[in-house]
């Protein structure tokens, strides 16, 4: 029941103590991602569902033959924890890569995944028995290495700003995770 201030009709007793604060909305992770020729998307753990959703958008666009809609590359760090947590999405992944391959369009995105986590001894084994395969042992997708350990942000992004297709563009990184990593990639 939505009830308007001074509207003091009858209500149970603990009603009159119940406070309600609504903060937002919010917007995605990524509001403003189309705004930049050159996108960093950080996502670190589930945080890599909204993003899911935007490089599906990016594909279909593309696919649908709109070529020039405003981001010219995107570069896509997807941080998790073990195997696991990449399988649900690399199968989603796996088919965009492939179709903007096909397309001609592979430059588009560029795929950042690292695990965070030490490997147990099952992950080493299996990455044992991939070396030299072209499927990442990892996340299962082709054309792309698995980084272990958490990435070195100043190096990450300047290694972006002085790619010379970055010069003289503003990057727009966004991200979804948690508050830690959000200051650390503020601080870099």
């Amino acid at each position: 029941e939505i009830v308007e201030e001074g509207d003091e009709g009858e209500r149970p007793e603990y009603f009159l103590d119940l406070k309600l604060a609504i903060d937002g909305p919010y917007g995605t992770p990524s509001d403003d991602m189309f705004t930049y020729k050159r996108t960093v998307l950080v996502a670190a753990g589930v945080g890599c569902t909204p993003y899911a959703s935007i490089l599906k958008s990016v594909w279909y666009q593309i696919a649908s033959g709109q070529h020039d809609f405003g981001v010219k590359k995107i570069y896509f760090y997807w941080l998790a924890p073990n195997p696991k947590v990449f399988g649900w999405l690399s199968s989603h992944l796996s088919a965009i890569l492939k179709d903007l391959k096909d397309l001609e369009m592979e430059h588009l995105i560029e795929l950042k995944p690292f695990m965070t986590r030490p490997p147990d001894s099952a992950t080493v084994n299996n990455i044992a028995m991939m070396v030299g395969q072209e499927k990442d042992a990892i996340t299962g997708l082709s054309g792309v290495t698995t980084q272990f350990g958490r990435p070195n942000w100043v190096k990450e992004f300047t290694n972006i700003a002085e790619d010379p297709h970055n010069k003289g563009h503003d990057i727009g990184v966004f991200f979804c995770g948690p508050a830690m990593l959000s200051e650390l990639l503020d601080k870099s």
